[in-house]
């Protein structure tokens, strides 16, 4: 069976990238547990208001038959801070920034070429690295997964959702790069 990879990062400030994985039965389940359960506006939750905040932390306390992880990349604050050190387009920086994520995300099995891979659009850039489609079920979860970790109160030590900083590599690879050009 297929897996499917939701990948989101809806607000770019806050450097955070949601991740969800699972078969397509469970992304459904999960998509129909939060979303047509607590009828969120938007998938920033750090804007929704506090009563649809509150039912997707219940939703998520109860558990979902998927995998969730938030990456803190912040891949504007290095395309910003490599870039101004050096003097490089920041698009350029900003590129091998999510080169060297999608390396990480394979290396760690967090993707393969056999997963239907869905990002928002904001993570559209990806879609020259990777095979992925543009919005979708898997992202608008994955989106919610990107911004409830920023909620104020939210534990995501009791939630089925894993937080990983891989900024601090991110950064040290880019600007190696940079430095040996």
């Amino acid at each position: 069976m297929q897996r499917i990879v939701g990948m989101a990062m809806p607000r770019w400030d806050l450097g955070t990238i949601g991740y969800v994985a699972g078969e397509p039965k469970d992304i459904e389940k999960s998509y129909s547990e939060m979303f047509l359960r607590c009828y969120p506006t938007t998938v920033d939750m750090t804007r929704e208001m506090s009563s649809k905040v509150s039912c997707m932390f219940k939703v998520l306390k109860m558990g979902l038959p998927i995998q969730a992880i938030v990456f803190f990349l912040d891949p504007y604050g290095i395309a910003n801070d490599v870039g101004t050190r050096y003097g490089i387009n920041r698009n350029l920086v900003l590129s091998n920034v999510y080169s060297w994520f999608i390396n990480y995300m394979r290396s760690n099995g967090f993707i393969s070429d056999l997963d239907l891979v869905e990002v928002d659009e904001e993570l559209s850039a990806l879609s020259a690295i990777i095979k992925a489609r543009v919005n979708g079920n898997a992202s608008a979860i994955a989106g919610v997964v990107a911004t409830i970790v920023m909620v104020k109160g939210f534990d995501y030590h009791g939630s089925p959702i894993r937080v990983v900083n891989v900024k601090d590599d991110a950064e040290k690879y880019v600007e190696g790069l940079v430095a040996r050009h």
